[in-house]
């Protein structure tokens, strides 16, 4: 790994376990994984700990009561303080959860996504499309999944309204101290195999993704079924989900399935990051892509779903300036506890 990637993955470590001390000083007993005590892990009886206060059980906006009511299966490490799926909970759950919250996350998102953004009218946690037509099994493949499990469920989606009355979706994937998006399933058994996957001949690959591409072939995966028309990638040196982009390639593909069905108006594939962690960004650039919040759209040229990037620090900031000027209680709370949590 990179050196400065290293630096910031130990000052988060630092700046949560400093965090801990002073806001969880009655969490005496470290959190476990694969049987070893971690001092950045809660212990699973405290869990609730590492959540906003807002969103804890006697909170205003409950988390637990909406994954009980979805059926949402929370991530198996939600308890690790740098849990990007504890900040994606922490960071932009609330805001769906009454028309305060809903009226500035639609302010942002027309600055910052598409202006034709009029309102949010919901925000999902590990969506899924309630069309069964639409949901990964029908569009993708995936037969063996459920929400937040084996399935290509955004971490966050914003449900929105556009000028005009359509519906529309910002289906968002939220990274925090991630070092990339992570290889392809299919190619890595392949090799864990010694077994061959051609993943690195992009003409041959698109000529025929389903005897071409590992995830056709051995999982009868049907990602490149969305994605053959809408790519034009010259200059890539492997397909884009075979080493650091594979969560990318995934709700990209889910993105540009439910762009085609016509059931919204706007349709984004999404990614939310710490700016403090430019490596993220640069983790495809031995594929071709330099910068992924720059360079990923221009190998997707033709497709229907658009596709954009904003930092937590742009939210964060957002909210804060609203926070300030409406004086509302909530707001201004939820910003402190960012900045001290995350140092937004």
């Amino acid at each position: 790994m990179a050196v400065g990637y290293q630096t910031f993955c130990k000052k988060m470590r630092d700046q949560q376990l400093s965090w801990k001390g002073n806001k969880l000083q009655e969490v005496k007993v470290e959190g476990t994984w694969a049987g070893k005590h971690y001092p950045f892990i809660l212990p699973r009886g405290q869990g609730e700990m590492n959540l906003w206060p807002g969103i804890r059980k006697d909170g205003k906006f409950p988390l637990a009561a909406y994954l009980n009511r979805t059926g949402v299966q929370a991530h198996k490490g939600r308890d690790h303080l740098l849990s990007s799926w504890t900040l994606c909970a922490n960071l932009y759950f609330p805001f769906g959860q009454d028309d305060e919250g809903k009226a500035v996350l639609a302010e942002f998102l027309r600055a910052r996504v598409d202006p034709r953004i009029r309102t949010v009218t919901a925000v999902e946690l590990e969506f899924e499309d309630p069309n069964p037509e639409l949901k990964p099994d029908a569009l993708l493949g995936e037969t063996d999944g459920s929400r937040g499990a084996n399935q290509t469920s955004p971490d966050v989606a914003f449900l929105v309204e556009l000028d005009g009355g359509r519906p529309g979706l910002v289906l968002t994937e939220v990274k925090f101290t991630e070092h990339s998006f992570y290889d392809c399933s299919a190619r890595r058994k392949r090799r864990a195999a010694k077994q061959s996957a051609p993943c690195g001949d992009m003409a041959k690959l698109l000529a025929s993704p389903v005897t071409e591409c590992p995830q056709h072939v051995d999982l009868k995966r049907r990602y490149w079924d969305h994605l053959t028309k809408a790519f034009n990638g010259p200059g890539l040196s492997q397909c884009p989900a075979a080493k650091g982009g594979y969560q990318l390639f995934r709700q990209q593909a889910l993105a540009e399935g439910l762009a085609i069905s016509g059931k919204y108006g706007l349709v984004v594939s999404a990614v939310a990051w710490d700016e403090r962690n430019p490596s993220l960004m640069r983790s495809l650039a031995r594929a071709g892509v330099g910068d992924i919040a720059k360079d990923w759209a221009t190998h997707f040229m033709k497709a229907k779903a658009a596709y954009k990037t904003f930092t937590h620090q742009e939210w964060a900031n957002w909210v804060g300036s609203v926070a300030v000027l409406s004086g509302k209680t909530w707001l201004s709370n939820w910003a402190e506890y960012s900045r001290l949590r995350y140092g937004l």
